[in-house]
Formats: structure tokens, sequence, C-alpha cells
């Protein structure tokens, strides 16, 4: 696994594309999010779609082409993602994985850029940083994870320990989250191995298509073990069920050895199956712990897609523990 250079005074710069949705609908707060980075100590260029108000920013190989000038420039260390969105999946035929890997920076995002940084890390072994996008830090999203986040794109490397309370996701206001529910994780396990995963529904839509590399990841990786983690955003618990299977037949759940599953933002329940359920039915042989600072609710961690990790889980909190070890 490559882990990137960390930014330093030599390294500093930042550069924000917008490779799913731009952020024209949300400019204040985009600027709240650009000056929170800055205050890190980090320079940040855009790229010019980035402030589109548009969803996509613009045309998928355009999109991938400013992609592309960040890949290219030596000044730059980590290329965020400016928002989420719908429509990254597009772009995948036109991303050079190749040239990529030929450059490794840190890639950092959330939700629908899952669609680049999923396969950064499985085909061109480079760890990426899921848990935010550069958009994401108006008075809504600042907290001790996303600190923590900046703070380890300069190097440090703290344990991750599971929040006190989080927002409960039938409850939301126009300011700061309000935290007014006691997290606790359902389930436990003790593991080590390399972490994988990102939004569900984007590796479900990439599983089986050309831009699906897990296998070979697996490959890699099989003597580590493999620690899945999954943001579910939406999705309705019966498909995520068959996904679950597909994605079991297809050989993705082979050297897993615990499954970490995020709190579900919009929650699309059946009558006739739950999301724990769905996991436990597809998958009886694994750990699967749910519920987790993972994803779209508040607060969530940052999670080093690739990295090995110590995860300890029980009595319904936990701690994280990446080693940035090849």
């Amino acid at each position: 696994m490559k882990y990137p250079k960390f930014l330093n005074e030599k390294n500093n710069t930042i550069g924000v594309c917008a490779m799913s949705s731009g952020v024209g609908h949300k400019l204040d707060s985009f600027e709240e999010s650009i000056d929170y980075i800055k205050s890190f100590g980090f320079n940040v260029v855009e790229s010019s779609s980035v402030r589109n108000d548009s969803e996509p920013s613009c045309d998928g190989a355009m999109r991938v082409h400013e992609l592309n000038s960040l890949v290219n420039d030596s000044s730059i260390g980590a290329v965020w993602l400016a928002a989420g969105g719908d429509f990254q999946f597009e772009t995948l035929p036109y991303i050079d994985f190749d040239w990529i890997e030929k450059h490794p920076k840190w890639y950092l995002g959330a939700s629908d850029p899952t669609n680049l940084l999923f396969p950064v890390t499985c085909k061109c072994d480079i760890a990426t940083i899921y848990g935010f996008n550069a958009g994401s830090f108006d008075v809504y999203g600042i907290n001790e994870y996303s600190n923590l986040c900046l703070n380890f794109l300069k190097g440090e490397n703290p344990v991750l320990h599971s929040s006190s309370k989080h927002q409960d996701v039938n409850f939301y206001n126009d300011g700061a989250p309000i935290l007014n529910t006691k997290t606790e994780y359902i389930g436990s396990c003790e593991v080590e191995g390399r972490l994988l995963g990102g939004c569900f529904e984007s590796i479900n839509d990439m599983a089986g298509t050309p831009y699906d590399y897990v296998e070979e990841f697996n490959s890699r990786y099989q003597s580590d073990g493999i620690i899945w983690f999954f943001d579910i955003f939406s999705m309705n618990s019966c498909d995520v069920y068959r996904a679950l299977l597909k994605m079991k037949y297809m050989g993705y759940f082979k050297y897993t050895k615990a499954i970490l599953v995020g709190r579900v933002l919009f929650k699309n329940v059946s009558d006739l199956i739950g999301y724990e359920e769905a996991f436990k039915k597809a998958l009886p042989e694994i750990d699967v712990v749910f519920k987790m600072d993972i994803g779209h609710t508040y607060p969530h961690m940052y999670v080093v897609n690739g990295a090995m990790a110590h995860v300890q889980i029980s009595n319904g909190s936990g701690s994280i523990e990446y080693e940035l070890n090849e």
C-alpha cells in the first residue's frame, strides 16, 4: 500500500475539484469550508468548475480533465473533492488510473466521490481518506473528527474513539448539529486488517463493471484480511440485502474479518427485512458492527481506505487505530 507524503511547509497545497456536483448553490457555506481548511496552514487551489451551480458540475470528460490538472501539478499534495451528488459514476471511463498510480497524492471525499477513492485504493494501491468533502466544513460540519482529519494530512495519526453523542437522523436544524442521542455501537469485534469501503450505493454501482478492482485488492492483501466499512445513504433494506448477496457471490467477502456499518441517514426500511437483519442473513459468518460514526450522520470519523487498522469495539463503544505500514 502506498501512503502519499503528508503535507508540510514545502508541499502544503490542496487541490479542490468537482467530480460530482458543483457548489454554486451554497457559496457562502463553501467559503466557510475553504477558510476552515486554510486555517490549518494549507493553500487551496480550485479547478474551474467547482463553483458551478449545477449537478453534475460539468460534463464527465471535462471533470476528469480538471482532475488531471491537479494530478499533474507537483505542488499539490492532496486532491479533495468538493461535494457529493449522483453523477460521478459517469466519469470512470475517462480516468487514467495508471497515471494516478504514478503520481500518488492523498485523495479525500465522501459519498459519491467513492467512485474515485475506491478504485484509486483498489487498483492504484494508494491509501485514500473517506469521510469529508471539501465543502463539508460549514457551521454544521466542524467537530473533533474534522479537526483530526485535517491534522492527519500533516502526519498526525491519533487513535479515533467513538463519539459520546450523535444527532438523531430524524432531527435536523438549520444551525450546528444538535448531538441529542447517546452513541451506542451495536455489535462487537477486535480485529486487525486492511480497511476497504465507502458509500455502499457507489460500491454497488461499480461492482461487476470494468472499474471493479476488488478481486485484485483481496488477492494482494488476503494474508492481512479485510475490514469492510459501509456508509449507506438511503438504499432500501431489501436492496441492501440483494447487493450484499451479489458482492458475496463475487467474492468480495472472501477474506473479510469484520464489517463496520455507519448510521443510515435516510432510512428506507422494508417490512420484509431490516438493515441489520440484511447483513446477518447475507453474511452470518462475519462479525458486523452497526450504527458507527461513519458516513452521512453527525459526527462521523474519517476512514483511511487501504490502511492496516486495529479495530476494537465492545459494550457500545470502540476505537480505530490506523497502522500506516506498507
